[in-house]
């Protein structure tokens, strides 16, 4: 993030308004002259002027020597890259960028879904993205998507033959890898919002709530996908897992619904009270629903699996309660 700075400037009468000269530094750098048009937003007490309204937004690039780089840290050098927010990057090397090195490369670019590669030569590979800065609501929601395709499959495969559990794994791990890659997405967005100058708070507590529920949404999938991999080493009570996960994935859904309406403020202060009661109400059910499910799903030689179930349930109640945070801060300001 650039550095602010600031410094006091007087305003000048010009007719009936009042005038403010802009710093000449600022007006070169951000190629702006006679005629130009800039977005000024404001409050009672602030207002700033954003040039990024108007497509004068700087490209965000570097240039990086990946010679002496082991490969298997290359896929988290560029994927570092890409949430930063960086939308060129240029690979270079002292050596001849080899074919096994260019496939590891591309298949990097598999996490980072808006890279491409741009531009190549015999010891340089230059990638970036195509497209502006996703909106933070849409990733979101995509890894919200995710998981539910996860779950789905999770509640299929103890619906279906204890024998083909494993199977089933298989296939669900590799659904993880999308949930991986949405995670991915939200917080590169929000790396985006927060180097925007000046934000809004209220802006500010949706970007922190959406990054932290993406993260739970991540240990959520993960545990899912690890359910089932335990299970199928021959648990015995499988239709018990799967009354519980029936019940997590219908709170899930519900929960996924509040998220979307609060992240796009559908929410006015008669919504918000019915709201929070029934996110507590999940919340104050989580110890609850972990005691039944240690009495009842609880086999010895698998306690793997009850503490999976445990986790699942219990980190829907941790998104529950990311969002009671963020509707009570509503509220307040709405009622202050």
């Amino acid at each position: 993030m650039e550095e602010m700075k600031s410094e006091v400037r007087t305003l000048q009468k010009v007719g009936s308004s009042l005038a403010l000269y802009l710093p000449k530094e600022w007006c070169e750098v951000n190629n702006i002259s006679k005629g130009s048009k800039v977005t000024v937003r404001y409050t009672d007490d602030l207002l700033c002027i954003d040039v990024e309204e108007v497509g004068r937004m700087r490209s965000k690039s570097i240039v990086f020597d990946i010679t002496s780089i082991p490969e298997d840290e290359l896929k988290y050098l560029i994927t570092s890259f890409y949430i930063i927010g960086y939308e060129r990057v240029k690979l270079i090397s002292a050596k001849k960028i080899s074919l096994m090195l260019r496939r590891l490369i591309l298949s990097v670019l598999r996490y980072t879904p808006k890279y491409t590669v741009i531009e190549e030569g015999e010891n340089y590979m230059i990638i970036g993205e195509i497209g502006g800065v996703e909106d933070i609501l849409e990733a979101l929601k995509r890894e919200f998507n995710s998981v539910a395709t996860v779950f789905k499959y999770t509640m299929e495969a103890f619906e279906s033959d204890p024998t083909a559990l494993s199977d089933y794994y298989e296939s669900i791990n590799e659904l993880d890898d999308d949930v991986d890659r949405a995670q991915v997405e939200v917080e590169r967005s929000a790396y985006k919002l927060v180097e925007k100058p000046l934000a809004n708070m209220e802006r500010v507590k949706y970007i922190i709530s959406a990054a932290v529920i993406s993260t739970l949404l991540e240990r959520l999938s993960d545990h899912l996908v690890l359910l089932v991999k335990e299970a199928s080493e021959g648990f015995p009570s499988s239709g018990k897992v799967l009354t519980y996960l029936q019940e997590a994935h219908k709170v899930y859904k519900a929960l996924f619904d509040v998220v979307e309406r609060v992240m796009r403020g559908e929410y006015d202060a008669s919504k918000i009270s019915p709201t929070l009661s029934s996110l507590i109400h999940i919340i104050e059910r989580k110890r609850s629903v972990r005691e039944n499910i240690s009495k009842t799903i609880y086999e010895k030689g698998y306690e793997l699996v009850t503490y999976h179930i445990i986790r699942i349930y219990g980190i829907i109640a941790d998104i529950a309660e990311v969002l009671v945070n963020l509707l009570t801060s509503l509220y307040m300001n709405k009622n202050l």
